[in-house]
């Protein structure tokens, strides 16, 4: 009997662990494609980077300055990257599942300001929501659309 419930036990343990592998995998299918945000000022593109998943601009509204020349990261902290176009760059890291297993955390860079968030990622079917935040309290959300 006590090897029998033993038995039980470590099914239903393994079977658990299949399920939360096979959630992990979900999500980060789910989050994976291209996104038009909020405003419809980017296209950010979701994919693998090594063992994360990333994010880079695929797409600008706005893709040209006002001298016609394309847009580059100007306002990155770091001179030596301020000439770095904005389009493929790589906005979103070490995108990966939290504790609860229901959403994808990992940093956004803003390039509008130069700074780095916590992003926070919930992929439906069509849409996804979005929250970034710094500090853990001060936080902002978008609902993302999905191009492709």
């Amino acid at each position: 009997m006590k090897l029998f419930q033993i038995l039980l036990s470590s099914i239903a343990m393994m079977t658990t662990l299949m399920l939360a592998d096979a959630n992990a995998a979900t999500i980060a299918e789910r989050a994976q494609g291209v996104w038009a945000d909020e405003e419809g000022k980017s296209n950010i593109e979701i994919g693998p980077c090594g063992d994360f998943l990333c994010g880079r601009i695929d797409w600008l509204r706005e893709s040209f300055d006002e001298a016609g020349k394309p847009r580059t990261d100007e306002n990155n902290p770091d001179v030596s990257q301020r000439n770095r176009p904005i389009i493929g760059l790589t906005i979103i890291k070490g995108l990966s599942l939290i504790e609860d297993g229901n959403l994808l955390k990992g940093l956004v860079y803003n390039a509008e300001n130069g700074k780095v968030y916590d992003i926070y990622l919930n992929p439906g079917g069509s849409t996804m929501s979005v929250e970034g935040c710094f500090a853990m309290f001060l936080c902002g959300s978008q609902t993302w659309t999905r191009v492709k």
